[in-house]
């Protein structure tokens, strides 16, 4: 049986060199599945983390809605993504988790593009049109993040896994800041090349094109992935894990707490650079993608940090230094500090996200990850969507700092939630070494 991945573990010099060593003997070891799994969702999240963080509420500034109906839209469409997370994971089960992807991938690309024609309709039409666009779209995004770690979890064994994970979260502000850069000089080069003015939507729009895109290519590289059927049942015995409705529950609610301040973040702080404090486009981007460079490294020691001080202490320690830095970010209006106040922010709440999907998976047996990471996406949009319909109306009310500073609460009160759970509850032994299998032994054709 593994031994329990809370149990903090002190390294000496040569083990540490050997865990690199392993490390990097893992990442070569991954199987072409998982290589096009990641290939195929770096192209998704370019999108989704790079060119959408910087242009799209610009997009909707200059159609002419506020921050109050952008921060209503995102809420709507989080809501959504909360609503479609257990029919996806069903979905994944039934259909496969490669092919309930693909089909993530299809309404991610439908959505993106039907909010780009919101034009050819009459203006009437135009909330309407938004909303439903946000549907569909927030419902290819629960097929994506519902399935997206039990397939890293299918495709890999236990030696690899978090590694495949720490990868894959670092894939995430690579492509990001990649993307935010392209967002961020788009606009300007459309208008110095078609004439556009930055006050026009058409510059924006345009820039936002190639994320549809991209999205179609994602589906050309994920089709000849392992499909990676979940099994109906597993066998009977000592490692059965019964229906574990308290630990999904506080998945769930651990989830909406530290996802508060992450939704806030994302959703707001594009606006707060535009409007709070005059940035132009191209240097919004460059800070959002200046912002994605340290939690590149932040989330590639993610295997180390679990090793050293256990997978749950790990988002415990991640939760609580992101909470410091959101508090200092809601104490200054300094254009630098907010800068490095961000910075640090994103690269902490990287860590802290990376390390709680390992841990939502890990403490659970194969059936019931894709519940699991269901309850973890509903608590997830949740948050999100909180932020979002709440963080509009708080800011008309009071201003980006006093956001700020409840987004630093609810991180604090998601670390001391945490910090219970591991005192009084702790893991499930059995749990973890079912989730110790070979990846062969955990997939299935239906």
């Amino acid at each position: 049986m593994a031994s329990n991945s809370n149990t903090p573990s002190r390294g000496t010099g040569p083990a540490k060199a050997g865990l690199i060593q392993e490390y990097w003997q893992a990442i070569r070891s991954f199987s072409p599945s998982l290589q096009r799994f990641l290939l195929s969702m770096s192209f998704t999240l370019f999108t989704a983390f790079g060119l959408q963080p910087v242009l799209q509420n610009l997009y909707l500034l200059r159609l002419g809605f506020d921050v109050q109906f952008i921060g209503l839209l995102a809420g709507v469409g989080q809501i959504v993504w909360a609503a479609a997370a257990v029919p996806s994971g069903i979905l994944g089960n039934r259909m496969g988790l490669r092919n309930s992807q693909l089909l993530g991938c299809a309404l991610f690309a439908l959505g993106m593009a039907l909010l780009l024609l919101v034009g050819s309709v009459p203006v009437s039409q135009w909330r309407t049109w938004l909303i439903i666009s946000q549907v569909i779209f927030w419902c290819g995004v629960a097929l994506l993040t519902v399935n997206g770690a039990p397939y890293i979890m299918a495709v890999t064994n236990e030696r690899e896994r978090r590694h495949a994970f720490s990868v894959y979260a670092a894939t995430t502000p690579t492509v990001a800041f990649v993307g935010s850069l392209v967002g961020g000089g788009l606009p300007e080069l459309l208008v110095n090349r078609f004439g556009f003015s930055l006050d026009q939507p058409d510059p924006y729009r345009l820039a936002l094109w190639p994320g549809v895109i991209l999205a179609c290519g994602s589906i050309a590289i994920l089709y000849a992935a392992d499909p990676a059927y979940v099994p109906r049942q597993e066998s009977r015995g000592r490692n059965e894990d019964p229906a574990p409705l308290i630990r999904l529950a506080f998945i769930g609610f651990l989830t909406l707490l530290s996802s508060l301040s992450g939704g806030a973040l994302r959703t707001f702080f594009n606006v707060y650079l535009d409007s709070g404090l005059g940035m132009t486009p191209s240097t919004i981007g460059s800070v959002l993608g200046l912002a994605q460079l340290l939690p590149i490294g932040a989330a590639l020691v993610v295997p180390l940090l679990a090793h050293r001080l256990g997978i749950g202490y790990a988002v415990l320690a991640s939760l609580a230094a992101a909470a410091l830095c959101l508090a200092g970010l809601a104490a200054t209006t300094l254009v630098w500090v907010v800068i490095l106040m961000y910075i640090l922010v994103v690269a902490t709440q990287t860590i802290a996200n990376t390390t709680r999907g390992i841990f939502g998976q890990e403490i659970f047996s194969a059936r019931w990850r894709t519940s699991s990471q269901s309850i973890s996406v509903v608590g997830n949009a949740l948050g999100w969507a909180f932020a979002g319909i709440g963080g509009g109306a708080l800011i008309q009310a009071s201003g980006f700092a006093t956001l700020y500073f409840v987004c630093a609460l609810s991180a604090l009160l998601a670390a001391g939630l945490l910090f219970g759970y591991l005192r009084v509850g702790g893991t499930q032994p059995a749990a973890i070494a079912v989730a110790a299998k070979p990846a062969a032994e955990e997939t299935s054709t239906l």
